[in-house]
This record gives structure tokens, sequence and C-alpha cells, in this order.
């Protein structure tokens, strides 16, 4: 057991077997040398060992010679193991090589991982909070969504098969210069199956025993009933890990495996809320890890990075309720956020139309006023015209008029001038004073022309005289002003 934290570091009984391991001390081609047996499982036990060539520590595990009989076991795990050696994520364990000892032995070298399964963690504290659980499934996502890219899916995602690794970064404010950090890593990849292989079903006690096909526990029920499996089987076993990181236990936590292949098949979990209410997980996250354990594949999320876009979208949410602002559904890495998972739209009253206006006033109320406004002013004007008041003229320039019964100024008359007063004066006009043109007589007996009867009005300022000659008939009948 660690003395700082408690976490386990070694099984005793795995120490005791390590005892008697003929592994320990064997050299596998020259190149790795075995130091100690760190743990065991279905597929195989692993090691610490010395890489000679580069000079470091590597992990290598060994598939169990009972695997190793079987020629088809042996092609599917070499054909495997090489596709796995392509995926480069950094939540993938690194496979650095594969292949067949000169004693027979099939084996995989992969980084040395320091640190805790998650499954040893949830052993140690129970449940996780939900920060840290979201933060664990996004990088297990990142890590499924390169795989499934490729063609792999994983098949035996389970809490032992996420390890917690533990990481040297450069900090600057530590006082070594050295600090750690903690990645998500998801290991056994070299277990999984090629989508693009033939499915061939598998059976029942095969699954019961533990093997490739996936532990009961955190089984879809695709892979339950031995149907042909898609990436989305490994989305339905995350969406159960997720469930326990949340809950501290498994939906269905039945001892009899078939007992437990039949509930996820069958039977709908309980809403975490139900299972742990201590744990206060929001409905946003509820929902998104009963999307995932759906029993038709169709229903679940379409992707690994569908997934863990809306586990974002979850905690943002909760974050927005907690702090009173509604989070922004956005992340760094671009993952597209669906839909379902938005903040719903806020419904704004319609803007009011725009009122239209004349000088301030409201225009219906100013078009109703035009009548009344025109009929004041035309009983204005005929009051004043009928109250006879003289109209005060335009006060300007001095004027000089003259008058002519010809388009040229009679030069027997002298020019006439007026002087208007001046700005601040009154003045007082009367008919009689008023200049009027000589009426010019012709042949004609009629009456001349005129309103009235009445002769024209001449040029203002002539004055009659006899000494005034005579015009022609051929002009007009009356004066002009000039």
């Amino acid at each position: 057991m660690c003395p700082a934290d408690g976490s386990s570091l070694v099984r005793a009984r795995e120490l005791a077997a390590a005892d008697h391991d003929p592994m320990v001390g064997r050299t596998l081609e020259g190149r790795y040398t075995i130091i100690a047996r760190l743990g065991s499982g279905s597929m195989g036990t692993v090691y610490r060992a010395k890489q000679h060539a580069m000079g470091r520590e590597v992990a290598i595990k060994i598939l169990r010679g009972d695997r190793a009989i079987d020629d088809t076991a042996k092609a599917r795990f070499m054909r495997e193991a090489r596709a796995n050696s392509l995926l480069a994520s950094p939540n993938t364990v690194t496979v650095f090589d594969f292949g067949q000892s000169e004693s027979g032995e099939f084996y995989l070298a992969m980084e040395l991982l320091e640190g805790e399964s998650l499954g040893q963690r949830l052993t140690r504290v129970g449940r996780l909070p939900i920060p840290v659980a979201v933060d664990a499934a996004r990088q297990a996502l990142r890590s499924l969504s390169e795989a499934h890219a490729k063609g792999i899916i994983h098949r035996d995602l389970k809490p032992d098969n996420l390890f917690f690794a533990r990481m040297m970064t450069s900090a600057a404010g530590s006082a070594s210069g050295d600090a750690h950090e903690e990645i998500v890593k998801v290991l056994d990849f070299g277990i999984a199956k090629l989508i693009r292989d033939a499915d061939e079903p598998m059976g029942v006690v095969e699954t019961q025993a533990g093997t490739v096909f996936g532990t009961p526990r955190y089984m879809s029920p695709e892979q339950a009933q031995g149907k042909p499996l898609d990436p989305r089987t490994d989305l339905y076993s995350l969406g159960v890990i997720v469930y326990q990181m949340l809950t501290g236990r498994p939906p269905f936590t039945d001892n009899d495996a078939v007992v437990v292949m039949a509930r996820h098949i069958k039977s709908v979990p309980k809403r975490p809320n139900e299972v742990a209410p201590e744990a206060n997980v929001p409905k946003e996250l509820e929902d998104v890890v009963m999307r995932a354990l759906s029993k038709d594949p169709t229903d679940r999320q379409a992707s690994a990075d569908v997934f863990a876009g809306e586990l974002l979208a979850a905690l943002e949410a909760q974050g927005a309720t907690t702090s009173g602002v509604r989070a922004s559904i956005t992340n760094a890495a671009g993952i597209r956020v669906p839909d379902s998972m938005r903040p719903p739209a806020i419904s704004l009253p319609p803007a009011p139309a725009p009122k239209r206006t004349l000088g301030g006033l409201p225009l219906p109320l100013v078009v109703a006023a035009l009548p009344v406004i025109v009929l004041v002013a035309a009983a204005g004007v005929y009051l004043g015209l009928r109250s006879g008041k003289p109209t005060t003229p335009v006060v300007g320039p001095r004027v000089e008029v003259t008058t002519a019964a010809t388009d040229e100024p009679a030069t027997a008359e002298p020019k006439t001038t007026i002087e208007l007063p001046e700005a601040d004066e009154t003045p007082t006009v009367t008919p009689d004073s008023l200049p009027r043109a000589q009426p010019v007589p012709t042949a004609s007996p009629r009456a001349p022309h005129g309103r009235g009867g009445r002769p024209p009005k001449g040029a203002a300022g002539a004055k009659p005289t006899s000494n005034a000659p005579a015009q022609p008939s051929s002009t007009s009948n009356y004066g002009v002003f000039e």
C-alpha cells in the first residue's frame, strides 16, 4: 500500500504468485528483460521489463498460454496489435512493439504507466466529483474517437481499463522545477476488434469467462446477445462507467453474469439521482448518461465526439445553474454540440411598430385637425376682408412709376415719385390719393373694357392732362404699369 494515500500498489496474491513466476528474469528475443510482475488479466499477464536498445523501462503483456494454442486467436492477436500500434492519441496507451518470442510467447511492449486505474480509485473513494468524472469520460472519448475513425472498437471498456497516469510536466512555480498531472489512458486496445473484419457471434460461456468479448457488468445489449457490433457499443460501456463514477455503483449489480446480461438487454436502469440523491447529479447530465444507456444503438449518441460534446454542455449547464448565468455552449476542441443540448431560446415580445409623427405630434391627430385648421384660416381671411381695414404695404426702397399708353414712356408728362414711409411708420392710403391713368378714347362706341363698366386703372402716379397726345386706335384701351 502507498504510505502517502493508501492506494493499492501491488495485490498481495499477485506478489506471492510473482515469487514463483517463471517469466521473471527471462529475456525475450534478446531485447526485453523481465524485471517484475505487475498484474494479470483474462488475456495475459503484464510485466515490468527493461528495453536494452532504448535504455528504458516498458510494460510487457504476454498472451496467456491457453490462448496462444488457437491459431485463429494468434492471428487475431497479431492483426489487432498491428492496428493498435497505429493509434497515437495521448489518451491511448502507446504500443512500442509486438511479436512472438523464440519460445513461442506472443507479447506487446507498451509504455510503462505510473498511477492507478479507475477501478482502484472507485474502490478507494466510492464515487468521483462531477467535474472529475466528466473530464475523465471526455478524455477516454478522445481515445475512442481516434480508434473508431481507424475502424477499431474496444469491446472491453471497464474501470480497470481506464488508467489515471501520473505524468511529469515542467512547472516554473515548483521548488524542483517538476510537477505531475493526471492523464486518463485507455488500456487493452490489443484485444480490440477491427470493424471491417467479419463479425462472429460470441458464445455466452466465453463472455462469462471474461474473454476479449467483454465484461458482463459493462456490456452493451447487442454485445450480450452476440449481435454484430459497431462503435456505439463502446459508448454504452462508457455510459455505464460514467454512471458508476457519478453514483458509486454500476446500473446492475447482480452477482450472476447471466442475470446482469439479461438486465442490460431488457431492464431500464434507475436514474442516477434515484440511486444516489446525495450526489446531486444535474438533470442535463442525467439525460446524457441515460441516452448513452439506450437499448437501441440508434437512440444513443452517434459518435464519441457527440458524446463528449453533450457531456461538456451538461457540465456548463450545471455551472450556469450554480452561478446564475447561463453558460455558452462552446468548447476549444471544436466538438459540435447538438441542438438538443443547447439552452432554450429566449422568447422576446415583438417590438412595437414605430409611431409616425409630424413635428412631434402623432400623424393621425394632425390629419384629423387639418380640416379645422383650414376652416379657421379661411374664416380669418374672410373676416379680415369684411372689416375693410387697409392693408399695410410692403416697406421697400424708393419706387418710380410712369404711365404710358405705348411701350415707351410719355415724354410730355414728368415722372411722379411716391415717397414710401419708413419701417416704423403706419401709412394711410385712400382711394382718392391713388393716381389713375388717362383713358384712351377709341372709335368704337362700346363701353370701355373693364370690370363693372369702369375704366381700367392706369399707372400709378400719372395725372390726366389736356396736353397729352392722342393715341392711335390700334393700341390697348387702358394703360399698363412699367
